[in-house]
């Protein structure tokens, strides 16, 4: 336990850092932050599947991520420069890539002696998990605001700035994602240790809770709350996600709860897949908390839901 509570200290640094870097020097800490998680949680998974099936071909996962990131950030730079709507289509290209390295694996199994149609397989199942849903964090990074630079006043951003309200969605999505789904972790892990009462799972996790997973939708929607409370600062760019406050802390907290859902939903699958490969931790790197997989499996489900819920909001305001 206290290896789990020095090393959560050290990891929420970390990421405080990283978000900090990438909001007031340069976008790029986030994004070479992220592909390394890729390649950690991809290298990872790649040990958990060789445990039930042929080992997966981790070089080819490490091009697919490499090669994937480039595509991700042409396209997204050049829909950036002429989309009125700003850089979207970033991820499709990511994914299409993915499809391209689906028919490498093919070839590369073709021409050697050494892999078999399961390699393929196994390979492809650790490109599209974890590896493929990670996209939606570099996504997160791209929202409307990461060139706002602009509206920057000191350490504060001003939604004004324009001459009317323009929430700054991107630092609103990186750090909604985090903190729920760290406060979704934190408060289920306290409450079901605390309540205890029926499991949520025996069979896939028997430590979860139905009492923990209620604590954790609480913990979701509360670091929902600070972070709207945050917002009316400006600091770290926060902004409101609509210019009635009403409006702007019901889709905040909706947002948390989302957050929260999804990140038990992604432990919760991390789970099914350790106990089907018949391994307790995805890996050791972290004292007290495993591997890097181990640290953001439910934040990888989470990314994406906070993706596609900003992603409504902004669509949702510009047919408004």
């Amino acid at each position: 336990m206290k290896d789990r509570v020095i090393f959560g200290l050290v990891i929420l640094f970390i990421v405080a850092g990283v978000l900090f870097l990438s909001q007031y020097i340069a976008d790029f800490f986030y994004d070479i932050f992220i592909v390394i998680l890729m390649i950690f949680a991809g290298y990872e998974m790649s040990r958990a599947i060789a445990n039930k099936y042929s080992k997966p071909m981790f070089p080819l996962i490490l091009v697919f991520i490499l090669i994937g990131y480039a595509a991700f950030k042409i396209v997204h730079e050049f829909n950036a420069m002429t989309s009125e709507r700003g850089g979207f289509g970033g991820i499709t290209a990511f994914f299409v890539v993915l499809i391209a390295m689906f028919v490498v694996c093919f070839v590369v199994n073709m021409a050697s002696t050494r892999h078999s149609f399961e390699n393929v397989i196994s390979t492809f199942i650790c490109m599209i998990y974890p590896v493929g849903i990670m996209v939606y964090f570099l996504g997160l990074n791209y929202f409307p605001g990461a060139g706002e630079g602009l509206a920057f006043t000191g350490w504060t951003y001003d939604a004004y700035a324009s001459g009317a309200f323009a929430p700054n969605y991107r630092p609103i999505a990186v750090i909604m994602t985090f903190a729920c789904a760290s406060g979704a972790d934190i408060f289920a892990l306290f409450v079901g240790k605390f309540f205890k009462g029926p499991k949520l799972a025996p069979v896939i996790s028997p430590k979860k809770t139905i009492s923990g997973a209620i604590g954790g939708l609480f913990g979701g929607v509360f670091a929902a709350g600070v972070i709207f409370g945050l917002s009316f600062t400006g600091f770290m760019g926060l902004t409101g996600l609509n210019e009635n406050v009403f409006i702007s802390l019901a889709l905040y907290l909706s947002l948390g709860l989302c957050i929260a859902i999804a990140t038990e939903v992604g432990d919760l699958m991390a789970s099914y897949i350790k106990r089907y490969c018949e391994i307790k931790d995805y890996g050791t790197l972290i004292p007290g908390h495993g591997g890097v997989l181990d640290r953001i499996d439910g934040m990888l489900i989470a990314s994406m839901v906070c993706y596609l819920f900003i992603t409504i909001v902004i669509y949702c305001g510009a047919l408004a």
